[in-house]
């Protein structure tokens, strides 16, 4: 190949591959409750609180699920962002629900606050040639989710 058409080649081979990994299935995602998580120690000046994301597959193949990063605020102001693995595959055509983790002052977390999440959740899909573009960091395949309502007590 002449070395004046191997760059546009590449080019039009990277461009092909990145809208092949775009027509993937995306999974959905969103926050579906927040609950006080269990009590620490007494004097503690922080709260736990497990919030439960709804993760739907609508693809015909398993996707694994990479991270979330998110961020729960609270009616008073008070919030926490964070990221967490997800160390998961979402098996194909199914919701399951997954928890994440976050620390808020203790005087801000009371059963009955109302609080709003957004975030997204990054995956990838094994089958896909698409891989290859996220392992390179050229192509960001993720879902964004948010939800919101009252905490509720914690579970028992």
């Amino acid at each position: 190949m002449h070395r004046g058409t191997l760059l546009p080649t590449l080019a039009t081979a990277a461009i092909a591959a990145a809208l092949a990994g775009c027509s993937v299935a995306r999974p959905t995602a969103r926050a579906a409750a927040a609950h006080l998580g269990r009590e620490g120690p007494a004097g503690a000046t922080t709260a736990s609180i497990d919030i439960t994301l709804e993760l739907t597959n609508t693809s015909g193949n398993e996707v694994e699920l990479v991270s979330y990063d998110y961020l729960i605020r609270l009616e008073d102001g008070a919030s926490y962002d964070g990221r967490w693995a997800a160390l998961r595959a979402l098996p194909p055509g199914r919701t399951v629900t997954a928890t994440v983790p976050a620390i808020v002052p203790i005087a801000s977390a009371r059963a009955g606050v109302r609080w709003t999440v957004m975030g997204t959740m990054t995956y990838r899909d094994p089958q896909s040639f698409a891989r290859i573009l996220y392992e390179a960091g050229i192509l960001k395949t993720e879902s964004m989710f948010a939800g919101e309502g009252t905490l509720a007590a914690a579970a028992k």
